[in-house]
């Protein structure tokens, strides 16, 4: 989510939002261009406001009030989950239900294997040690180089211990390697998924 207000604010800043009670962290501008001209546009922005809106100018958004978990997703997406509440490793821990980061990303992922979401770029954590991440590896990445302030509604600031990754579920790799290079490094998986090793039937077996 972002903010037109605060567009204009520097990025030179440590400033991460940490894991606290409100979802109200936006992204800078500069970031949502870089997604637009990536994609092409935003149709829809599934975890926002009003405010944040002004900026990300998504063709249609859903708000907290809304869910967007329980909407229908599609076309060209920007997504930066809420993170609050976020807190297990793995994502899962002691039969605890998921935090809103895992929900909103397995959705996206979900919709987007299945067609109904075009293209996508969603900003997270760079929490790579969590369950929910380890699917991101399957698209292309850029983890930023610096230290990106998230801006509040209040200006109020604060701080987390976690860079940001932006990922990007699409077609046009080159785009969005060329759009957020320079924001940071970009990378993806070269290793190949293991091959389960067929166990021979009866029948099979040679002596």
């Amino acid at each position: 989510m972002t903010n037109a207000l605060f567009a204009e604010q520097p990025n030179n800043i440590i400033d991460f939002p940490t894991q606290s009670k409100s979802n109200e962290w936006y992204t800078p501008a500069r970031y949502i261009e870089a997604a637009r001209a990536t994609m092409g546009g935003i149709d829809l922005d599934p975890a926002s406001c009003e405010l944040a809106n002004r900026t990300v100018k998504a063709a249609r958004y859903y708000t907290k009030e809304q869910n967007g978990l329980a909407q229908e997703w599609y076309g060209r997406v920007w997504l930066n989950p809420p993170y609050s509440s976020d807190k297990s490793p793995t994502g899962m821990s002691g039969g605890k239900q998921q935090g809103p980061t895992a929900l909103f990303v397995a959705k996206l992922i979900d919709a987007y294997s299945t067609g109904d979401v075009e293209q996508a770029i969603v900003c997270v954590n760079a929490d790579m040690v969590r369950s929910w991440f380890q699917p991101l590896w399957d698209y292309v990445l850029c983890f930023s180089s610096h230290p990106i302030q998230f801006l509040r509604p209040s200006l109020k600031s604060e701080h987390h211990f976690f860079p940001t990754c932006f990922a990007y579920l699409g077609p046009h790799e080159q785009a969005f390697i060329d759009h957020f290079s320079p924001f940071g490094r970009i990378a993806k998986a070269i290793d190949s998924p293991r091959r389960a090793v067929a166990q021979p039937s009866l029948w099979e077996v040679r002596p």
